[in-house]
C-alpha cells in the first residue's frame, strides 16, 4: 500500500509512532510575495537551498503561483517557508530570501497541527477542502531541479489562462519541495512508489465551477503546462505523483517505468482485488 494509490483498499485503522516535538510544538512560518521579475533569482535560490535533494530536514520550501489582485495586478509567486524550530534558528535561511526583494513578507509562529489552516486555509472545515465547491484538476510532474526558463514559460501560460478565462482565476501552480533524505534511504525495490529520485513535485492545478467550457479550457492549459514541465526536465520524462495524477497518464508514468514493478502490482491486484472493487482512481488494471 506504500505507493500504489487507492488500488488495494481503505485504511480503517492504523498504529502510528509519534515523537516529542521541539520548540513547544510550534513552527516558524514566513510568507513572501514575489513579482514576475524575480523568477530567475527565486528559483536559483531554491535550487541552491534544495542542493540536489539535501534540503535540511527542518526546512520546507513551498511556492505557489497564483492571482492575488489585492497585492499585484499580475500573478505572483507566494513562497511559504517553514522551519521546524524558532525564528532565531530560521534566520540564516530567511535572510537570503529577504535579500531577493519580495513585494511583501510576514512571519508567524504557531502549532504544527495548525499549519494547513494558518498558511493555506486548507484544513478540515476550510473552503479548499469542502465538497462540491469547485472542480479541482492537477497535472503533476516530478523533477530533480527547477528549470528557470521552463518556469518563465509556465508563468506566461498561467497569465494567459487567467486573463483569457477569468472563470479559472482561482487556479494555481504548485512548486513543492520537502526534505528527501528519509525517502531516499528506502530501498526503491521494497515499495510500490517508483519516483524516489525526484526531489521536486510541480503541479499545474486548475480550479473552476463545473461547465463544459471551463473543463475544456482547464484541460487544454493543464496538459500544455505538463508538456512544458516535461520538456524542461532532465531526464525528459513524465513522472506523475499518483495522488495528483489527472487520469490521462499511462500506468508507467504513474507507477514506474520498470516492467517488473508494474507486473508485480498487476499480479497483486489480481490476487487481492480480483473483482476490481477499488478501481475508481488511477486503477492499476482494467476490469
Amino acid at each position: 500500500m506504500r505507493g500504489a494509490g487507492q488500488n488495494f483498499g481503505i485504511v480503517t485503522k492504523f498504529r502510528y509512532k509519534i515523537f516529542d516535538y521541539p520548540n513547544g510544538q510550534n513552527i516558524f512560518y514566513a510568507m513572501f510575495h514575489f513579482a514576475e521579475d524575480k523568477i530567475g533569482a527565486l528559483f536559483e535560490h531554491l535550487n541552491g537551498l534544495l542542493n540536489n535533494g539535501t534540503l535540511p530536514k527542518d526546512v520546507n520550501a513551498y511556492v505557489v503561483l497564483r492571482s492575488k489582485p489585492l497585492i499585484s495586478p499580475k500573478a505572483i509567486f507566494v513562497y511559504h517557508f517553514y522551519y521546524f524550530g524558532t525564528g532565531q534558528q530560521a534566520a540564516p535561511y530567511v535572510r537570503p530570501i529577504m535579500d531577493l526583494g519580495p513585494i511583501s513578507s510576514s512571519t508567524a509562529s504557531f502549532p504544527y497541527k495548525e499549519v494547513s489552516h494558518r498558511s493555506f486555509q486548507a484544513s478540515v472545515g476550510d473552503p479548499t477542502c469542502a465538497a462540491g465547491t469547485s472542480t479541482k484538476d492537477r497535472y503533476p510532474v516530478g523533477l530533480q531541479i527547477y528549470n528557470v526558463s521552463t518556469n518563465r514559460k509556465i508563468y506566461d501560460l498561467f497569465e494567459d489562462m487567467v486573463t483569457t478565462f477569468p472563470a479559472l482565476n482561482t487556479s494555481f501552480v504548485q512548486f513543492e519541495a520537502f526534505p528527501m533524505q528519509a525517502v531516499k534511504a528506502v530501498n526503491p525495490e521494497s515499495t510500490a512508489y517508483a519516483h524516489r529520485h525526484d526531489d521536486i513535485l510541480v503541479a499545474f492545478s486548475t480550479q473552476y465551477l463545473q461547465s463544459a467550457a471551463n473543463a475544456a479550457a482547464a484541460t487544454k492549459y493543464g496538459r500544455r503546462a505538463r508538456q512544458i514541465f516535461v520538456e524542461g526536465a532532465h531526464p525528459m520524462r513524465l513522472n506523475a505523483y499518483s495522488n495528483y495524477a489527472s487520469g490521462d497518464e499511462t500506468l508507467e508514468q504513474i507507477y514506474g517505468y520498470e516492467s517488473w514493478r508494474l507486473e508485480k502490482l498487476k499480479w497483486l491486484k489480481r490476487k487481492w482485488d480480483p473483482e476490481g472493487r477499488f478501481r475508481f482512481f488511477n486503477p492499476i488494471t482494467d476490469y
